[in-house]
């Protein structure tokens, strides 16, 4: 099994430098169809975390993301990655919601 990440995010200010440094480590690594950050948010704790898929390990590092169990679907997002992301992570989203 693959590690995946996660790092808790302070404001939206930390959700948009994810988004912004995607791209160039996304083209960089060859766009690896696996490769995404999805995010979900607990409103009881009011905070934010963000789920680095083990393709996005070197994103990751950027932001001190901690290895983690990969994230259930449920209450999730895709932050920053093709939507294909769906697919080959969550594929049991797909076949709910059908």
């Amino acid at each position: 099994m693959e590690t995946w990440y996660r790092k808790r995010l302070g404001d939206e200010a930390a959700a948009l430098r994810i988004q912004n440094m995607f791209s160039p480590l996304f083209a960089a690594s060859g766009q690896p169809p696996g490769m995404a950050v999805f995010s979900r948010h607990d409103r009881h704790a009011n905070e934010t975390t963000a789920y680095f898929s083990p393709s996005a390990s070197r994103l990751a590092a950027l932001f001190d993301a901690t290895p983690c169990d990969k994230p259930p679907s449920d209450g999730i997002g895709l932050l920053v990655g093709a939507a294909r992301s769906w697919e080959i992570f969550f594929p049991e989203r797909k076949r709910r919601a059908a």
